[in-house]
């Protein structure tokens, strides 16, 4: 509708595995003078795709940990690939992981079912992980747009798929963390807020 206008770059942060430390990043959020006029929201976060909405964990390592899961590796090692020291972390955000997986694979094969003519005949499902479902229902929808004429789309890659799910479900995530400002911030701390 219009170019783009970047608004603001706030902080944000994620955990790194490896070392188990903060790492801070900008994030640009963009702003609709249409939107606003309308009175709907105006302005979004454009996160990248390896991170969680409202979550320290990186999305790349949740997939990596869940696929690790599913080949027969234990809670722990994926407490390791996520950089977190509590199995019930791990527990929560794999599990959030695969209800996401199943929510967007049900997206995906409504879809495909009212598009029917673009869809290779003889299709029978197998039983699958909630991830390899939708995978192979990625990977359908892929041939179909090839065969179809069209390039392949990078909008219907995984993590993004995931990651809008994720944020439409965000009122479900998990928020049990403490985390500090910003090193070098400007940022006024809350206990300077108490002693005024």
């Amino acid at each position: 509708m219009h170019p783009l206008v970047i608004h603001s770059y706030p902080s944000r942060s994620y955990r790194a595995p490896e070392s188990q430390e903060d790492v801070w990043i900008k994030i640009p959020v963009r702003y609709c003078g249409l939107a606003k006029a309308l009175g709907r929201q105006y302005t979004k976060r454009l996160l990248p795709d390896f991170l969680i909405p409202f979550s320290r964990m990186r999305l790349d390592k949740v997939v990596e940990a869940v696929c690790e899961k599913e080949s027969g590796s234990t809670l722990e090692e994926c407490c390791r690939i996520l950089g977190c020291i509590d199995l019930r972390t791990a527990r929560v955000h794999l599990r959030k992981l695969e209800e996401a997986a199943k929510t967007a694979a049900l997206t995906l094969a409504e879809r495909q079912a009212a598009t029917v003519h673009l869809h290779s005949p003889g299709y029978h499902p197998r039983p699958l992980t909630p991830l390899g479902r939708l995978e192979e229902l990625l990977a359908r929808q892929e041939e179909a747009l090839l065969r179809a004429g069209g390039g392949i789309h990078h909008s219907s890659a995984l993590r993004p798929l995931l990651q809008a799910v994720l944020w439409k479900n965000r009122g479900k995530v998990l928020m049990s963390y403490a985390s500090r400002p910003p090193p070098d911030s400007c940022y006024t701390s809350f206990n300077s807020f108490q002693e005024e």
